[in-house]
């Protein structure tokens, strides 16, 4: 079936309250994550979708606490921009909390340390990279982000472990286990937890 079409009915059910909003994070994941993201005051999601982890972080996060809910999202309907199933899921369930605050960035991850309105919330403490699971998709991000995670920070790597060589797991033991500024804290299904080195 059309991937539009199958959005657009998921979409339906979802407004209808017959269908949850989605995820690729397991149960265990989610909680590891949550565990982590407590108390955080500036917090960073690359890779939102249904917005499943984004409203888990902002329910965790400091009252004080900002997320960076940063995805493209990239959107059409028929060929007309502007609708968008996954954004307008996410957003309607993210504000099911109002603890702190969530800045909506449309952009990739690896664009977002760059811009002027995203200086005042850096460095960050918190660091969920869930976006492009390629090599490439996965090193882009890395190399944009990692020195804007401040001392003692939490960076989550998801699809990072135990997806049979795909192209973020392959960079996550190429490159990031060995940076010598991160140590592991936690590994549990695919997903990797590093602490950045004070």
């Amino acid at each position: 079936m059309n991937p539009v079409r199958l959005n657009s009915i998921h979409y339906v059910q979802y407004r209808l309250g017959l269908a949850a909003a989605s995820t690729q994070t397991s149960d265990a994941e989610r909680a590891c994550l949550r565990r982590h993201a407590t108390g955080k005051k500036r917090l960073v999601e690359i890779g939102v979708w249904h917005g499943v982890n984004t409203k888990a972080f902002r329910e965790a996060m400091s009252p004080e606490g900002v997320i960076l809910a940063v995805d493209p999202f990239r959107r059409c309907f028929f060929g007309i921009r502007g609708f968008g199933w996954a954004r307008r899921i996410a957003h309607r369930e993210v504000e099911k909390s109002s603890n702190g605050r969530v800045v909506w960035i449309e952009r990739l991850g690896k664009e977002v340390p760059s811009l002027d309105e995203v200086q005042p919330f850096l460095p960050v403490d918190f660091l969920f990279i869930d976006g492009d699971h390629s090599y490439e998709g996965l090193r882009d991000d890395w190399q944009a982000w990692k020195d804007h995670v401040a001392g003692d920070g939490i960076v989550a790597l998801h699809d990072s472990r135990c997806r049979n060589g795909c192209g973020s797991e392959r960079f996550t033991w190429d490159v990031i286990l060995k940076d010598a500024g991160f140590e592991q804290v936690e590994a549990l299904d695919s997903l990797t937890v590093l602490r950045r080195k004070a």
